[in-house]
């Protein structure tokens, strides 16, 4: 036991460091974990009379601290982005990482009990558990809770201080040329060919094309309007919603697009209100159908690892290629932030790169004199 003019450190059989304090009340605190050093130990004990002194400290023992996982069940029924409910396939995301990766290890542990040694060691077990995906969303949804919690003055500060671990770090995504996007038309059913097309010439997710109806589209303008998203969640099927904030929009389209439509619009029934893109047999079309049908195409196509979604991204690039500033192709986007929009910005960007490079490649430069 080695004693300090404020708490005390000893180390344990395992090695590790303990950490002990007298609470306000004079009765005996132990910190809720082991530290790694006897240095680290030290510094928690600073940290605490530090908070004792200005009046902030909490007491790990406080009867009334909430326990994360009903904690988290308030916050995500009172959860709102931009003062709008959280969409319901975000709730099922959500629902998911918490049920799954975060209350089975942390629900019963009160909010100051969870510690950054704590989080490392959940974020460590949830990795060999899982995949990348499920782990950086459990981790951004821990995370977004207890700043929740820093906010409600419950804990001083986030225990989540793993660099990286809630950002995403997918690989780049294949760019597709408009003869790539051909290709794969050609290779899907005749009934989704014009899904295809506005994919990739009007820049739909899957979920907006999905909720066309007849009358969004103007054929006469050449226009196409977004303002509403089929959304699939776990255990309840299909729902039609606002799309994403800052989503609702109006595409003036291109020539190819438009032709594509008036071949589709004319094979429909006159009602604006009925969905543009069904079944060959009048009945539903859903995302799963979609991607059944992709998967087929892109193995035909000799495109294999190529997602719908990439017809929106190679889309966006040309539009940016074409000249399209980057509030521009935040609108024909839907972003409702300019660091999505960036990522096509960029791709037009290195093509424009690429370009100046072969022009140099094919200038007949001057010999240098003396040759």
């Amino acid at each position: 036991m080695s004693k300090r003019e404020f708490g005390s450190v000893r180390k344990l059989p395992s090695g590790r460091w303990q950490a002990r304090y007298p609470a306000e009340d004079g009765t005996p605190r132990t910190a809720p974990t082991t530290f790694p050093t006897r240095a680290d130990a030290a510094a928690y004990l600073a940290g605490v009379a530090t908070d004792m002194r200005r009046g902030v400290w909490t007491d790990p023992r406080n009867p009334h601290m909430p326990r994360l996982r009903e904690y988290a069940e308030v916050w995500l029924a009172q959860r709102t982005v931009r003062g709008r409910p959280l969409a319901p396939r975000t709730v099922d995301t959500y629902r998911h990482s918490l049920d799954s990766w975060i209350a089975p290890t942390l629900g019963d542990a009160q909010l100051t009990d969870i510690t950054p040694s704590v989080v490392r060691r959940w974020h460590q077990g949830v990795m060999s558990s899982t995949g990348p995906t499920a782990t950086r969303q459990a981790y951004a949804l821990l995370r977004a809770i207890l700043n929740t919690a820093v906010a409600d003055e419950l804990i001083l500060r986030n225990p989540c201080q793993i660099r990286g671990a809630g950002q995403p770090n997918s690989p780049e995504r294949p760019l597709l040329s408009l003869e790539d996007a051909e290709r794969l038309a050609a290779q899907m059913p005749a009934n989704l060919q014009p899904l295809v097309h506005l994919a990739y010439w009007a820049h739909g997710r899957l979920g907006e094309l999905l909720a066309l109806r007849v009358g969004d589209v103007d054929l006469e303008r050449g226009t196409m309007r977004i303002e509403r998203q089929v959304i699939e969640v776990d255990h309840v099927g299909t729902r039609i919603t606002a799309p994403k904030v800052g989503s609702r929009r109006t595409v003036h389209l291109p020539v190819p697009a438009l032709d594509t439509l008036r071949d589709l619009i004319a094979a429909r029934p006159a009602d604006p209100a009925a969905r543009l893109f069904i079944r060959p047999d009048g009945t539903e079309l859903r995302a799963h159908h979609v991607h059944a049908a992709w998967a087929k195409a892109r193995t035909a196509a000799g495109l294999d690892g190529v997602h719908f979604h990439d017809l929106r991204h190679a889309g966006l690039t040309l539009s940016a290629q074409a000249g399209a500033t980057l509030a521009e192709v935040m609108r024909r986007a839907g972003h409702a932030s300019p660091a999505a929009a960036m990522r096509y910005q960029h791709a037009a960007d290195h093509r424009d790169a690429e370009i100046a490079s072969r022009m140099t490649a094919q200038a007949r430069l001057p010999e240098p004199p003396g040759r």
